[in-house]
């Protein structure tokens, strides 16, 4: 329906009688900067096809990873979601004390040793699980990206998996 030849509409639309190879060119001619405006880099059918992907994709998980991987790991798919908590936290502590170790930096304040959203009651929903490679940049654009798509009111934390 949006796939239009502008060449032939051209050839088309004029009566036969006027239908000369000058008034065809003359034609095509002045209509070049249309044909730049709908095909171009910036275009109509560039732009059609950008909504039509973002309609397509949504917040479901599978549609989600989709959209991560086609975007930024479109070779290897590595990026995935998991549900956030399902971590067990275990405490250290050594087998003469009653009370668990805590570690503590002076300059910090404490040690961490997994992400918030290992453990359950954490403030995250969802985690996006990405490849160690990613720059800075990559995960500027996955924030992006998922906060388009994510629903409303759900919370995520980015976690870099080493395997």
């Amino acid at each position: 329906m949006f796939n239009l030849d502008f060449n032939k509409v051209v050839v088309w639309l004029l009566p036969r009688i006027v239908r000369t190879v000058f008034n065809v060119v003359w034609l095509k001619a002045l209509l070049q900067p249309i044909v730049g405006i709908y095909t171009g880099i910036d275009g109509f059918i560039n732009y059609r096809n950008d909504v039509d992907y973002k309609l397509n994709h949504n917040g479901q998980v599978c549609y989600l990873e989709a959209a991560l991987n086609e975007n930024l790991d479109f070779i290897e798919r590595r990026i995935f979601l998991t549900d956030a908590g399902g971590d067990v936290i275990t405490l250290l502590h050594r087998d003469s004390d009653e009370e668990p170790l805590v570690l503590q930096d002076d300059a910090t304040g404490a040690f961490v040793l997994h992400n918030d959203s290992a453990y359950y009651g954490g403030r995250y929903d969802f985690v996006v699980n990405i490849p160690y490679q990613f720059s800075e940049a990559d995960i500027y654009q996955l924030r992006a990206l998922v906060n388009y798509y994510k629903l409303a009111g759900k919370r995520y934390d980015i976690a870099i998996k080493t395997r």
